[in-house]
């Protein structure tokens, strides 16, 4: 998994035996990750035909939400992966069927963003996971504009000083220290119905599977109590 992008006849994006299989399910609404304090948190879960952005510190937490986004997705799903970073084994280690999976790679930043928008048009993936730094505003409202047309959650993992957004989910997800866990703090900044619920700490069993121990909805000044600094 995972070959560099070719060019990658993103004509027809899906190799033709995977879009038999696995074409997207549904379009409208949204795509619920089962876990119920956090799809409170989501308005129900990830929103269809729109931009998610994940706000995280490079490295920190924000793929494990982007991952629970994919395993939810009864479809295929593609991961535009311009620095690297992205692990085809480490996401089949927490459950992700990589047959349903296309990695594009391409580190030359005007070539990747022709394919991610590319990718956002593409009706046969249901969820389409990126980090591209320094998205402007014109660039966003084009991906926005792609996600419409194909119904499919696109996820973009973001900095958290970015300030353009055309998000109409923008999630902040920090890290917090604790022993044989990870702790994950999410907290809402934005969502469609302007709603701005209650933060959400999420308690993931430190291995590979990455498997939720514990969930709980804390107040927002519980949250706030929280140090700025992701562990």
């Amino acid at each position: 998994m995972g070959q560099p992008a070719r060019r990658l006849e993103l004509a027809g994006i899906l190799p033709p035996a995977m879009a038999r299989t696995f074409g997207a399910r549904g379009s409208g609404g949204v795509l619920a990750t089962g876990l119920e304090a956090l799809d409170h948190a989501l308005g129900g879960g990830f929103p269809r035909g729109a931009i998610t952005e994940i706000l995280s510190a490079p490295g920190h937490d924000g793929d494990w939400l982007a991952l629970r986004a994919m395993l939810a997705a009864n479809g295929a799903c593609a991961v535009l992966d311009h620095d690297g970073s992205f692990h085809p084994p480490g996401a089949a280690a927490r459950g992700l069927d990589l047959a349903r999976l296309l990695v594009v790679r391409e580190t030359r930043r005007k070539q990747a963003l022709w394919a991610l928008e590319r990718m956002a048009r593409e009706p046969g993936l249901a969820v389409v996971l990126a980090s591209l730094p320094g998205l402007t505003d014109t660039m966003l409202r084009r991906l926005q504009l792609a996600a419409e047309s194909s119904g499919q959650v696109l996820l973009l993992m973001q900095s958290g000083d970015a300030r353009a957004s055309w998000g109409a989910l923008r999630v902040r997800v920090r890290g917090e220290p604790g022993e044989g866990a990870r702790r994950l703090l999410l907290e809402v900044l934005r969502t469609r119905g302007g709603r701005l619920p209650h933060p959400v700490r999420i308690e993931i069993d430190d291995d590979f599977t990455g498997a939720v121990r514990a969930s709980a909805v804390l107040s927002h000044a519980a949250a706030d109590a929280q140090p700025r600094k992701l562990a």
